[in-house]
């Protein structure tokens, strides 16, 4: 058996301790999430970018290598957005500027989307 004597809990207080012998949860964790479960397709007109993307970076080697990812697999990680006015239109990106340029310049319309509920950044 590991010895588990130095594990501490991430959340101490955040489930409850059912067994005396293990720090880890056997009950579903009193945590609230970040993020709504369902992605939703997001056309990328429609994503306004949190930060400005660098002059150049479209020919960098990085941007190819994602580019070359996405043709060869696919996205492997949806992009993560916020609806900072519920009335106005656009959604704001919080995470995946290049993956958003490189999904455009494989002619994609649309992108896998978690919408995020609280702006924390």
């Amino acid at each position: 058996m590991n010895d588990l004597s130095t594990v501490q809990p991430l959340y101490p207080g955040a489930f409850p301790q059912t067994d005396s012998d293990t720090p880890y949860p056997k009950a579903p964790l009193n945590l609230t999430l970040g993020f709504d479960l369902e992605t939703f397709q997001i056309p990328l007109d429609e994503l306004m970018p949190s930060k400005k993307v660098p002059d150049g970076v479209m020919t960098t080697r990085k941007f190819k290598q994602i580019v070359s990812s996405i043709r060869e697999i696919g996205l492997i990680e949806p992009l993560s957005v916020i609806k900072p006015d519920p009335e106005a239109a656009g959604f704001l990106l919080l995470d995946g500027n290049l993956r958003v340029l490189a999904l455009k310049e494989l002619g994609q319309d649309t992108a896998p989307c978690p919408i995020a509920k609280d702006f924390e950044t």
